[in-house]
């Protein structure tokens, strides 16, 4: 009889779903944000080389107005705009400010002294002195990408994880991230016009497992958040990752699909409104528009992972990074596969093959 149950019982465990999960996170002030306000950073770098009048709450006044007013005379970074990449169009915009802060530094004899100090304040931005992230970010995105379950389960319910990136950015995220500490593999969606339909991408290293396993930038795709092509394009690159990384890619395993951002209307409701559970963490922020479909996780965290993503979409929040990757890890990656309450056939549990 003892024979019969355990043969029972592993039968049952083997026609159990299992799913993989596709957690995707906003960049900017989700995984990392400035160390300081940024005009305080601008002002210093300033009047360190030279400029004595760029106090900081005169710098504030120009910032937004600049940067807004250069996004609009060459969109996106100045991708289309021959001989200008995101360093040139942020040197522009760093020039017009300190111009707009002293006029008389529009005299030629002072365009090295703005070049000097547009290169040093691009470069600054690029790499971790400008950033500070939260408590142990890197450790805790490793843990989860590349978790080995102390319990050593058979059938575990989530049985890959993709890791991915989804910014309204210029070309240096994965830089950043980089230099943060993250082993971020090259796999991008890149694409030369709105029109396109398809996307190139530096190869991975076949078989290597990353931290990041892709990044979709707005400057890349050719649109923003919260159009609905910035979360087709991860799931697109999370199924080419995927290939790389494992060998093949089996359409037969359903997916979860996670984003993770810090801007309800940017972020969370439009990711929810392409068919993803959203989490709106308030790592860095202080303060957000009420929205009553918003529902705490920290109330939910003895729920596996399985059953609460599995249903309808839905929108959460969360207070800390490493409470969502320890609910995901303990209550996901540690748990055995069990019965499902949503039908795996459906399209939602699907990756998209190609842009809308």
């Amino acid at each position: 009889m003892r024979g019969i149950l355990q043969a029972a019982r592993a039968a049952n465990i083997s026609r159990a779903p299992k799913y993989n999960l596709l957690v995707c996170f906003d960049a900017f002030e989700t995984l990392y944000a400035p160390k300081e306000p940024v005009h305080k950073t601008y002002g210093q770098f300033a009047r360190d080389n030279g400029l004595q009048h760029a106090s900081d709450d005169v710098v504030a006044v120009y910032l937004h107005d600049r940067i807004t007013t250069a996004a609009k005379e060459y969109p996106n970074y100045g991708k289309h705009v021959k001989g200008m990449d995101p360093e040139a169009w942020w040197m522009k915009v760093i020039k017009n400010i300190f111009v707009d802060v002293e006029p008389s530094l529009s005299n030629a004899a002072h365009k090295e002294q703005l070049d000097d100090l547009g290169r040093r304040l691009f470069h600054h931005f690029s790499t971790r002195d400008a950033y500070k992230t939260a408590p142990n970010m890197p450790k805790l995105l490793q843990s989860l990408k590349h978790h080995k379950s102390n319990s050593k389960l058979d059938n575990p319910s989530i049985d890959h994880v993709v890791l991915g990136v989804i910014s309204n950015s210029d070309d240096r995220v994965g830089g950043i991230l980089s230099s943060l500490g993250l082993d971020v593999s090259p796999l991008r969606f890149q694409r030369e016009s709105k029109q396109d339909t398809h996307f190139e991408s530096a190869r991975p290293v076949d078989g290597k497992s990353y931290d990041i396993d892709f990044t979709v930038m707005s400057y890349d795709v050719e649109e923003s958040k919260p159009h609905k092509v910035m979360w087709q394009a991860g799931e697109m690159l999370a199924r080419r990752a995927v290939a790389h990384e494992l060998g093949k890619f089996d359409e037969s395993v359903p997916w979860l699909k996670l984003y993770v951002g810090d801007d309800i209307k940017k972020d969370v409701a439009p990711a929810w409104g392409c068919g993803w559970n959203a989490v709106l963490l308030k790592e860095f922020i202080t303060e957000h528009p009420p929205d009553e479909r918003l529902k705490s996780l920290e109330g939910l965290l003895t729920m596996p992972v399985t059953q609460l993503l599995a249903g309808e979409p839905r929108m959460f929040t969360v207070n800390k990074l490493e409470t969502l990757v320890e609910w995901i890890v303990k209550k996901g990656l540690e748990v055995p596969a069990g019965s499902a309450d949503a039908d795996n056939s459906e399209e939602r549990f699907k990756l998209v093959k190609e842009i809308e």
